[in-house]
Formats: structure tokens, sequence, C-alpha cells
């Protein structure tokens, strides 16, 4: 499975900060490789949905000041389950991991990612303690890129490797049609500008 795949399942689904992290540990991580190739799309999108839990519960016991900014975000971009709070969303997520639900195409679980809470992420839970956020400018090279639209409000993440190459809802574009490709990338009407960056070197 190629490493693009990972950031497939945010087409539909509002985890964009997690699956731009997972797309760069695809490339490192050979027991990460091992359990994608290995799984069903459900089994996948249930695995993603633990890595948020994972993170929330993090949260919940030692950074509790991000909470209020992820709810904050959430509530603006329309998450139902995170208007109820971390505890009301990992309610329903534990609910849903143990019945084993299909979630398919549904963004009931949506987990939007403020910069400094990805930056948390990466660093703890994903193991690249070096990440460092870079507010208001694109420093360049590999990284995740916040993405705003035209207000200058964050609307999402992307993963962008060493070579330049950026993933994105389950396509890659190269340096020179990232900015322009009106799908996937920064032609795309929803997305104008990128706003914030957190390095993964």
């Amino acid at each position: 499975m190629p490493a693009e795949i990972i950031s497939y399942y945010n087409r539909t689904w509002g985890i964009c900060g997690f699956t731009s992290a997972l797309s760069h540990l695809y490339s490192s991580d050979v027991r990460l490789r091992s359990r994608v190739h290995s799984k069903t799309s459900q089994e996948i999108q249930l695995a993603l949905l633990v890595e948020v839990m994972t993170f929330l519960k993090y949260v919940r016991a030692f950074r509790t000041e991000l909470i209020p900014g992820l709810v904050a975000l959430n509530k603006e971009l329309n998450s139902d389950l995170m208007k109820l709070g971390v505890e009301g969303f990992l309610s329903a997520a534990d609910r849903a991991v143990r019945a084993q639900i299909f979630i398919d195409r549904s963004n009931e679980f949506q987990c939007a990612m403020t910069p400094e809470a990805l930056t948390l992420y990466v660093q703890v839970i994903c193991g690249i303690p070096t990440a460092t956020l870079t507010s208001n400018a694109d420093p360049g090279g590999q990284g995740i890129l916040g993405i705003m639209n035209s207000k200058n409000e964050l609307v999402h993440w992307v993963y962008r490797d060493g070579g330049g190459n950026v993933y994105n809802w389950g396509m890659v574009m190269s340096p020179l049609t990232w900015p322009t490709d009106k799908a996937c990338g920064l032609g795309n009407k929803a997305l104008d500008q990128v706003g914030c960056h957190v390095s993964l070197a």
C-alpha cells in the first residue's frame, strides 16, 4: 500500500493532522507499515480512531490547557462530538471501538488539531521530540503544513516529504503541481495558503 493511502481516509473524515503525521511515520516505521498492510479498511479506520483517543487521553491527563482551543476549533468546523467536549468525544469513541462500528465515510469522529496540539502529538505520541512549530510562515523542508482559507482561518493539515511532495486526500502532488492543483492542492477554492508548519526533522 502506498503511503498516500493513509491520507485518503481524511477525504471525508476530519482527522487531517493525524493522517499527515502518520504518512510521515509510514515511511520510517516498519511496524506501522505492516499493520496497515495487513488490515481491512474498517480495521484501519478503527485504528485511526484509537490513535485520536490515545492523544486526547494524553491531553486530558497532562496538557489540559490545550483542551479549550481544541474544542473551539472543532466547534468552528462543525464537529458534533467535540461539541460535547473531550470527555464526550472519548465516551462515544470508546463505545464505537468496542462495538467495532463501520466508520466508512462518516465524519462523526472529527478531531481537528490546533497547531499547538499537533506539535505535541508529533513530539510525544509520534516520538519526534525535536518537532518545531513555525507560525505565519513556511520555512520549507519536510513537515506538516497548516493550510488557511481566504479568511486566514486554519482549515486543514497536509504532509510534505523531504522531496517537497505533498500528500493530501489520497493524492501525491509534486512541488510544481501542489500550488495549482484544483482538486487537492492550493488551487482548491477551500484552501488558500500555508499559515504554519510543524517540522519533522
